[in-house]
């Protein structure tokens, strides 16, 4: 099935477009006179097209585009964990999105591998990604409910199949929220020129929920995945620079977000965000013990000139601990912070597009490389910094980590990745390697994205 799917890929034109057929091939009803819509049962006929998609339409009545995401990676920690799998279908996901009667909109995602779904034996992470409804009648409001990205962060909020590495961050995969179940109202301005989201949230995503082993059945440990209560996040983005095209600057982007959320202390272990190394998944550092409130703040650029972009993003997460101290007192807020930049060039010169789009028969070639930190401490304290979860002062650790690169687009859709990781631990106690030594890991991803 797969290699019929990859034939059909590889024979499309190099822009990504479906030859057109003859008008002698041509089965459709013929239209109406010129500037005339032809009559209704021509114009809601069901039929099949390919564009970005494959997709099913009639006419304003619906449309339905039907999605798969593929991933295979091969890679080497240069950390060298027990038990690591160098083979692995990282991901395979299908879906659909769609539209009905031109002012609903709809998203059916569901994640069919293991590995996507576990991150370890004992932990599952939700199968079922984008499940929503959203209702648009209107640019300036458009209304969405259901389970979705909240909107916080330039790197998290990129499809994944967009990127330009083949992992996230680490600002974007242990600080920003990532999906959750709520209600949003999003719109946009002056040719898009302004956009903003505002939602509501039952928690604080899924990337903030860290396993906890709370006990045993059978010998086989329970672990229970907790995060921050409720969530309240706004972004905006905007061009402020469109008036200097002959600077370059019109297609930058700017954007920042803030999510503030209730933090209770039902688990009787700590319950504050982590931090892990790329591939390895690492812990270097532990969740601490906080209570009260989380808030995150970030603010991102994104720029873009023919086949040169550009990104770069700072994020900060306080967690307050309201009566972690000895006789209740309140500790100082305990901190994340994280930031990164990136470069790519396409050096085929193809425009630097989201998906990029080859122009010639052996496809598009980029390099890519970012540079990027994400460290862990507190705002405050007047004890030695310990590593304890109750410490006053918490004991910096953290990770910098250097990826540089190679992206093939062979299709619009067919993407291999050739990358390798330097990582450095900040915490020599607290790293994978013996004495806190920096590492390399080279990964290989092939990706099929429709």
């Amino acid at each position: 099935m797969l290699s019929t799917l990859l034939v059909g890929l590889l024979a499309l034109t190099p822009d990504g477009s479906t030859p057109e057929p003859s008008p002698a091939s041509t089965d459709a009803p013929a239209a109406g006179k010129a500037g005339q819509a032809g009559p209704p049962a021509v114009r809601d006929a069901i039929e099949f097209r390919w564009r970005d998609h494959p997709q099913v339409r009639a006419g304003s009545l619906f449309r339905v585009d039907f999605q798969a995401k593929f991933q295979w990676d091969a890679r080497r920690p240069g950390d060298d964990p027990p038990d690591f799998q160098t083979f692995e279908v990282h991901r395979a996901r299908v879906g659909i999105e769609g539209e009905i009667f031109g002012h609903i909109q709809f998203s059916l995602e569901r994640e069919l591998t293991e590995r996507e779904t576990n991150e370890d034996a004992t932990r599952r992470k939700p199968a079922w990604k984008d499940v929503y409804l959203e209702v648009n009648y209107t640019d300036a409001a458009q209304v969405r409910v259901g389970k979705f990205k909240i909107p916080f962060g330039l790197d998290q909020t990129t499809g994944i199949s967009n990127l330009d590495f083949v992992y996230r961050s680490l600002g974007s995969s242990y600080l920003a929220p990532a999906r959750d179940v709520g209600v949003m109202v999003h719109g946009r301005f002056f040719d898009r020129g302004l956009n903003y989201w505002g939602g509501v949230f039952r928690q604080d995503g899924e990337n903030a929920r860290s396993s906890k082993i709370e006990g045993a059945i059978e010998g086989v440990p329970v672990r229970k995945i907790e995060g921050a209560d409720e969530t309240v996040a706004v972004r905006v983005t905007g061009t402020p620079f469109r008036a200097l095209k002959s600077a370059g600057l019109d297609k930058a982007e700017v954007g920042g977000a803030v999510t503030v959320s209730s933090l209770s202390d039902a688990s009787a272990l700590p319950n504050g965000l982590r931090g892990r190394s790329v591939m390895s998944q690492y812990e270097f550092f532990e969740p601490v013990f906080v209570k009260g409130q989380r808030r995150r703040y970030e603010v991102d650029v994104d720029w873009f000139a023919g086949p040169v972009g550009a990104r770069a993003e700072y994020t900060q997460a306080n967690d307050t601990r309201e009566g972690q101290g000895l006789a209740d007192q309140e500790l100082p807020a305990a901190r994340a912070r994280a930031w990164y930049v990136s470069g790519s060039w396409i050096v085929t010169g193809e425009d630097k597009e989201r998906p990029v789009v080859p122009k010639r028969a052996l496809g598009a070639v980029e390099i890519a490389g970012r540079y990027e930190r994400l460290w862990f401490d507190s705002t405050g304290g007047q004890e030695p910094a310990l590593r304890n979860p109750r410490a006053e002062l918490i004991l910096p650790s953290g990770e910098r980590v250097l990826t540089v690169g190679v992206n093939w687009y062979i299709t619009r859709w067919v993407k291999l990745q050739m990358q390798m990781m330097r990582e450095q631990p900040q915490d020599p106690d607290r790293a994978p390697v013996a004495g806190g030594a920096a590492f390399w890991s080279p990964v290989f991803r092939f990706q099929v994205g429709i």
